[in-house]
């Protein structure tokens, strides 16, 4: 429990930092996990907006096909993003299907 605490306080904060104007630097990005191959989407079971990609150097769930935690931010130029876990570089996005329905994120940028 005071892990997720942990995750959802450090969320808030930079969500705070966002909202003001700050972005994060090189330095604040690396540790970073890189997300190749990137869409948004909403997860099945909670309806929350989530990425699905190929992650590199996760401390987790490590080099392979993941679905993030909920989806908090994205930079305009969909280069970085912050789910209530962690920040993403993001690298090359998919597109989705054609007869997939477009998924509308909950989180924008700035």
């Amino acid at each position: 429990m005071r892990e997720l605490v942990q995750k959802i306080t450090d969320a808030a904060a930079d969500l705070r930092r966002l909202e003001e104007g700050w972005l994060p630097s090189d330095a604040d990005l690396r540790d970073a996990v890189i997300l190749e191959d990137w869409m948004i989407g909403r997860d099945p079971l909670t309806g929350q907006t989530v990425f699905w990609g190929r992650s590199t150097g996760h401390p987790i769930l490590g080099d392979r096909l993941i679905t993030t935690s909920p989806l908090i931010w994205v930079s305009e130029d969909r280069t970085i993003a912050r789910t209530l876990s962690r920040w993403y570089r993001l690298g090359k996005c998919t597109s989705p299907p054609t007869d997939a329905p477009s998924p509308e994120p909950e989180a924008g940028g700035p």
